[in-house]
């Protein structure tokens, strides 16, 4: 090393010296004690404000609107019932022969249109006067004018209803009698003894067919 060189560092050492020596003590400056409590109370006022931040900075919640049901207006359709229905055959209509009888002497119809007659005439006549006790026949002249012939062995002439002037109270058909012919039906008969007027009626009879009304009014003197 130089002269010169040795001469300039031996100044700059000497200058720092005296800088040194001139500059006053440095001391460490002291820390301030930080109280514990305080810290906790920073941080509750830091969470805090930053909750009243987050809370500002979220929009206000729009409230709900309140839904109203909507009733409905149509009217409801019935509940269909079941109908129950019955179906009855129609009975046959009963047809009830007009009959043309000559002195009111009957005539008459049937449950069974099959079976009627014609009443044509009736001896005595009516309205005939009796002495009491008298006897007498009763004729009536009937024609068969329904559809079906009458069997002697299967229809009947009987007493029905008014006076009881008769002496038997049923016979039996004489003979056959096919549709459209006529036939005498006679029965035995005695006039009361009281004085009056007196009526009596009969019918033909098949198994549970009744047809044929014949009637006969007398006087006893």
């Amino acid at each position: 090393m130089t002269a010169t060189r040795k001469s300039k560092l031996l100044i700059w050492v000497t200058a720092l010296a005296l800088i040194m020596a001139c500059a006053p003590s440095l001391v460490t400056p002291s820390v301030p004690t930080m109280d514990p409590g305080a810290a906790n109370t920073f941080i509750a006022q830091t969470v805090d404000a930053a909750s009243t931040q987050t809370a500002a900075s979220i929009p206000s919640l729009m409230p709900s609107p309140t839904i109203t049901p909507t009733v409905s207006t149509e009217t409801p359709s019935p509940t269909p019932t079941a109908t129950v229905i019955f179906i009855l055959s129609s009975p046959t209509p009963l047809v009830i022969p007009t009959f043309t009888s000559s002195g009111g002497s009957g005539g008459g119809g049937t449950s069974n249109e099959n079976f009627s007659c014609d009443v044509r005439r009736v001896s005595p006549a009516n309205g005939t006067r009796f002495d009491p006790r008298a006897d007498f026949d009763a004729v009536w002249t009937i024609r068969n004018n329904g559809q079906r012939n009458w069997d002697r062995n299967s229809i009947d002439i009987l007493y029905s209803s008014g006076d009881r002037i008769h002496k038997v109270s049923g016979y039996d058909l004489d003979e056959n009698v096919r549709v459209g012919n006529s036939i005498d039906v006679g029965v035995d008969m005695q006039a009361p003894k009281d004085p009056g007027t007196y009526n009596t009626t009969w019918v033909m009879r098949r198994g549970d067919d009744t047809f044929c009304t014949m009637t006969l009014t007398i006087a006893v003197r």
